[in-house]
């Protein structure tokens, strides 16, 4: 790969997990006070909420990391060795992870009564949403997996070359 784009693209990455830090220690904490302070009945939801949005982004970054650890790889030439599956490993872990907190936001939100300050549409929306969310989550972790084992053939198709070379 061209120095300038492993470059490019490490940078992206950087800035993407620096984005998430923002956000789980300013961004999704202010928007839950000022909501909460905006209708007050919203403020027994607001912990389990917030903590579920900021699990939620630090999988994200979870998945950053081992991306870029797949992209230090790549820029090496090394995709193909066993060691490269940490960072597939990695990127699958916190795609589950992340579909599995947005499971526990739908049952909370199926099974908690979350007042409305207008006709109860955007809890309804809330929970279309995170079942959404966790049908796409499901599929996410299930087409990773499926690219985490054609890596591992590739892994040893590329051994069993070397062996013969």
């Amino acid at each position: 790969m061209p120095r300038l784009l492993v470059a490019a693209l490490h940078a992206v990455v950087a800035c993407a997990f620096l984005a998430g830090l923002y956000a789980q220690v300013v961004v999704i904490p202010t928007a839950a006070a000022d909501q909460v302070e905006l209708f007050p009945p919203l403020a027994p939801h607001r912990v389990p909420l917030v903590t579920a949005a900021i699990l939620f982004v630090a999988c994200g970054q979870a998945a950053l990391l081992g991306l870029g650890l797949l992209l230090r790889r790549a820029s090496r030439g090394t995709v193909f060795q066993p060691s490269a599956l940490t960072g597939a490993n990695v990127v699958v872990g916190a795609t589950a992870a992340a579909t599995v907190v947005t499971a526990g936001v739908f049952a909370y939100v199926t099974l908690a009564d979350i007042p409305s300050p207008a006709d109860g549409m955007d809890v309804i929306g809330l929970w279309l949403g995170t079942a959404a969310a966790v049908a796409v989550g499901t599929a996410a972790v299930l087409l990773l997996f499926a690219g985490r084992h054609l890596l591992v053939k590739a892994i040893g198709l590329r051994t069993e070359l070397d062996g013969v070379v």
